[in-house]
Formats: structure tokens, C-alpha cells, sequence
């Protein structure tokens, strides 16, 4: 075969292979990524409006004018990012990702271990739910790194359709003022 034909048949070949939708994390654990619905992740930012932008009176313009370099709104959209961002991530691993393998020494999401750990922390705990179970396993110790969080957005960004851009910022979501 000619070395064009070998291009040719390469290329055929990678575009007629089947996507690899699996994500392999910093400790060992891969996840598949599956599409996760984009009307529930509109209505999930939809609960998290961003904040109104404070208004006063300039009395040299006789008129009410936004002031969105007041402290307190700052405060405000900087707690909003990171709760919609979260609320986000959450929905995408829950809805978007589903367990292949783990390292066999590694507790895996339905072993107690990892919660005595987790309890020492002091936030609340719902562990005989099994979706928080994963949620938490796959944020706490399966996934530690921003990378990895960054993997399962791209890929369940990707299979769901929603450009990573606007997984990364939240307030371009339809619906999120």
C-alpha cells in the first residue's frame, strides 16, 4: 500500500471507531461517561439565579444606575459561581457518570471505610442514600484533583451536548438571569 493509503485507511478508521466515553482518573478509577439529560441541567442552574445587579440614585444624572462594583454584590456573585458551579459538577457526575473499575485496594462507594474518614470532617452526611454515596466517593476520593473534576465536565459536557464553555460558566445557561 502506498503511504497515501495508509493515511487514508487510518483516517477512515479513527473516524469510523466508536467514541472512547471512559474517563481514567488521577487514582486509578474510570468512570464512563454517559449523556446526562440538558433539560435537567438547565433547570439545575435555573435554581441558582445570579444575583441582581444594586441600583442608586446618581442625582448629577437624575436617574437610578447599576453599580455592580459594590462590595457587598461582589461577595454575592462570588458565592453564586461557586454554588452553581458545584450544583453543576454535582449533576454531571450524578447524571453523567457511572463506575467501570477502581484499584483493588481502593474502598469503592458502598464501603463504610472511606465514610469514618469522611465523617471526621464534620459536614452532613446522608450515606444510606446511594446516590450521595457516589457523589461524594467519586468528589472525595476517587476524583481529588481539579483535573480530574475537569475530565468529567469535558467529557459529560461533550455526550450531553453543552459546550464545555458554558459548563465552566454557569450564568450562560438558559434560564440563569
Amino acid at each position: 500500500m502506498e503511504n497515501n493509503d495508509i493515511k487514508t485507511v487510518a483516517a477512515v478508521d479513527a473516524a469510523l471507531a466508536p467514541e472512547d466515553n471512559t474517563v481514567t482518573l488521577s487514582t486509578g478509577v474510570v468512570l464512563r461517561g454517559k449523556q446526562a439529560a440538558p433539560l435537567v441541567l438547565v433547570k439545575i442552574m435555573s435554581a441558582y439565579p445570579r444575583p441582581k445587579i444594586p441600583v442608586y440614585m446618581n442625582k448629577t444624572m437624575g436617574r437610578e444606575v447599576e453599580n455592580p462594583d459594590d462590595p457587598d454584590y461582589q461577595e454575592r456573585v462570588q458565592a453564586w459561581k461557586m454554588d452553581s458551579t458545584n450544583a453543576t459538577l454535582n449533576a454531571l457526575i450524578i447524571l453523567g457518570t457511572e463506575l467501570v473499575s477502581k484499584p483493588k485496594k481502593m474502598e469503592g462507594p458502598e464501603d463504610d471505610g472511606w465514610l469514618e474518614e469522611y465523617r471526621v470532617l464534620g459536614v452532613p452526611m446522608t450515606p444510606e442514600n446511594k446516590t450521595w454515596r457516589y457523589l461524594t466517593w467519586i468528589t472525595y476520593k476517587a476524583a481529588p484533583t481539579t483535573g480530574d473534576l475537569d475530565l468529567i465536565k469535558e467529557v459529560v459536557g461533550r455526550l450531553s451536548g453543552i459546550p464545555e464553555a458554558k459548563v465552566d460558566a454557569a450564568e450562560t445557561f438558559p434560564g440563569s438571569d
